[in-house]
This record gives structure tokens, C-alpha cells and sequence, in this order.
């Protein structure tokens, strides 16, 4: 099998990285794949592979800003752009849901709501049941959340598969073969905790935080999405 690419967009903070990793470590933990599957790039310090040479590509998070652009951007979106065109297999997460929507000509800004932070609730439509990716996530279930940015208006010809009463994408198919989330499948508890004491300062209060701590559960079966991407990618 071709490799899959993990198109790094960014780390996390590197407190957190030192103790538990970083984006690019979570997910492949969350695939229950082995290492070697994947290749890992961002085009500046590691060239990207050609397309040909892959079976399909995961876009990590990232803590830059979408609306900010910048070469990064433009060199990230023409790869998607080609990798959509060609069927390639694609899932974003977070800021890579965000890059990918963008590129396929959406826009991306600042939540009206602000920050959401902690365990959310996500609701799938019914159509999600006929998704090859979405179709394993039930139509209720709790995921990881941490964003300040959001799509604010989807490209031509995506869909709205979850949401919430504050994001309305949180799941969206954006081509036949191009999918996103604005929740974290990667992220394990430790990891939802860890972000939640470093965003501190954007919260109003030390309670607010320790609400936000004590919500935080296990979510054992998030992940799923991802094994599943890796499954229809082997295919």
C-alpha cells in the first residue's frame, strides 16, 4: 500500500508536545496504524511527496489562523485543490477542515461565538448513514473541540453531515472523496485536558476552566474516523 500522507501544518504547544506528543503522533496513535503507513510533511522542511506516490492525505491542526493566509496557504491549497481534482483521498482536521474548505473556495473567519473549547456534543445528519467515512460515527456522540475560527460559508458542492448548536460544521463531505472535521478525532482525554489548562487565559475564570476539566470523559470510539479514512484509503 501507498503511504498516507500526514500534511503537518503545524505543532502544538511545545509544553504540551514534550509530555504527549504532537499532531502528527496522535493521529497515527489514533488510527491504530503503525508508523510506518504514513509520511509526514509540510513542504517547507520536508518536500511533499507527488501524489502519485500516495494513497491519501490527513491535514493535521494547526494554531495558525486560516484567514491569515501566507505561502504556507497558497502552497497548501494548490495541493488540495490537485489532490480534490484527482479523487485522492483527503480528511482535514480543525484548521486542516478549515484549509480545505477555503481552498475549495469557502470562506473561513472568526466564530461570531468566540472560542469552543472542551467536550461537545455533535449530532450527524441522516444522511451521514450512507457516508463511506461519516457512516461510522452514530447519529449522537461526544467529541474533543478547540477552535476560534470556523467556516463561515462552504465551498460549492459540500455537504453539512454534523453540528452542534454552535458550530453547523462540525462534518462536511466536500468532494466525492474530500472530507473534514472541526472536532479533534486525535485527541485523547490527557490531551483535551492539557489544552484546556493552556487556553487559561482565554477563559473568563479559574471555575469556567475547572467546568470545562471536569466534563472532559474518556471518548474511546472519536477515533474511529480516523481507522475508518485509513480503511477506505487501503481499498
Amino acid at each position: 500500500m501507498k503511504p498516507i500522507l500526514i500534511l503537518k501544518t503545524g505543532s502544538t504547544f511545545s509544553g504540551i508536545a514534550h509530555e504527549l506528543g504532537d499532531f502528527e503522533d496522535w493521529i497515527i496513535a489514533a488510527t491504530g496504524e503503525t508508523p510506518g503507513l504514513f509520511v509526514i510533511a509540510d513542504g517547507f522542511d520536508e518536500p511533499l511527496p507527488s501524489l502519485e506516490q500516495l494513497s491519501g492525505i490527513i491535514i493535521t491542526g494547526s494554531h495558525l489562523m486560516v484567514s491569515d493566509g501566507g505561502p504556507q496557504f497558497d502552497l497548501w491549497s494548490r495541493l488540495l485543490c490537485e489532490t480534490v481534482a484527482r479523487r485522492l483521498p483527503v480528511l482535514g482536521i480543525c484548521y486542516g477542515h478549515q484549509l480545505l474548505a477555503q481552498a475549495l473556495g469557502g470562506v473561513i473567519s472568526d466564530h461570531p461565538g468566540g472560542l469552543e473549547l472542551g467536550q461537545v456534543e455533535i449530532e450527524m445528519a441522516t444522511a451521514a448513514q450512507d457516508d463511506p467515512l461519516f457512516s461510522v460515527l452514530p447519529q449522537k456522540f461526544s467529541a474533543y473541540a478547540s477552535h476560534l475560527q470556523s467556516i463561515q460559508k462552504l465551498s460549492p458542492g459540500a455537504f453539512v453531515y454534523g453540528e452542534n448548536s454552535f458550530e453547523h460544521h462540525h462534518a462536511v463531505r466536500f468532494a466525492p472523496a474530500a472530507w473534514g472535521v472541526q472536532f479533534h478525532p486525535e485527541f485523547n482525554q490527557r490531551i483535551m485536558r492539557a489544552y484546556i489548562e493552556y487556553l487559561r487565559p482565554r477563559l473568563k475564570s479559574d471555575a469556567e476552566m475547572d467546568v470545562l476539566l471536569n466534563q472532559v470523559e474518556p471518548l474511546p470510539d472519536v477515533g474511529q474516523v480516523l481507522q475508518r479514512f485509513c480503511q477506505l484509503v487501503s481499498r
